[in-house]
């Protein structure tokens, strides 16, 4: 369990768009390395590693899955039938690659894509298998902003029971909620508000990871079939 108000949530979420960003458009020269970093921001905040733990174990014997994908080529890693097992599944695999030194885009991604090009591969793998679980994160920490409401000062008690989120503000009764999603915005008013919040009350920091994911809203938006779910996600953080 951890406490925090909204101001502290939306930097939360501005920091995890930031390293998710980094992650999916990684070239797949320094995977690893972004990946340990990923997997180390992910477990630092209580909020995020506290819902992963809560989805339970793997469905599977994950180092035996690793060898299936990468003795079979045209095998894929088995994500789940539910959200939690996606969660689950997807982050152990990731854990364990990180653990023993596999360099995912030259092992285990290979059956992501036709092209005989790692970054292809990577891509590929981090747009079918990282995306999942990087959307099923944002989308609980974004419920948790939409149950906190509109005042940034109150400060919230949050713990996750059987993917059920727990509020209690201050010494309130506790208010359950599911973790059903949220709503579809207008992506071009998410643009341009999150725009006008590029300002000096932004660190240093903070302004380069809001131009980070900003960028990445600009990419995703250039390929065919653009991923409104992600793009939503880089930008509702600044609203």
């Amino acid at each position: 369990m951890m406490s925090l108000n909204k101001r502290e949530l939306k930097k939360l979420l501005l920091e995890f768009n930031g390293i998710s960003s980094r992650l999916i458009r990684v070239d797949y020269q320094d995977y690893s390395d972004v990946l340990k970093k990923f997997l180390m921001f992910i477990e630092g905040q209580p909020v995020t590693y506290d819902f992963i733990i809560d989805c339970g174990p793997t469905s599977y014997d994950v180092a035996e899955e690793i060898q299936h994908v990468t003795r079979d080529q045209r095998a894929i890693i088995e994500l789940g039938s539910s959200e939690k097992e996606e969660v689950s599944n997807i982050y152990h695999i990731l854990k364990y690659c990180a653990e023993n030194q596999l360099n995912i885009p030259t092992t285990v991604a290979d059956s992501y894509s036709s092209s005989n090009k790692y970054q292809d591969m990577s891509d590929e793998f981090n747009k079918r298998v990282v995306y999942v679980l990087i959307g099923h994160i944002r989308k609980y920490l974004e419920k948790i902003g939409v149950d906190m409401g509109m005042d940034e000062n109150i400060r919230y008690s949050i713990t996750t029971n059987n993917g059920q989120v727990n509020l209690a503000s201050d010494h309130a009764t506790i208010n359950a909620t599911q973790n059903n999603g949220v709503d579809m915005a207008i992506l071009l008013k998410l643009i341009e508000e999150a725009k006008k919040t590029i300002s000096d009350n932004f660190s240093p920091q903070e302004k380069e990871e809001i131009e980070e994911s900003l960028e990445a809203v600009r990419d995703e938006l250039s390929q065919p079939s653009p991923k409104k779910g992600y793009i939503k996600g880089l930008a509702n953080t600044y609203i």
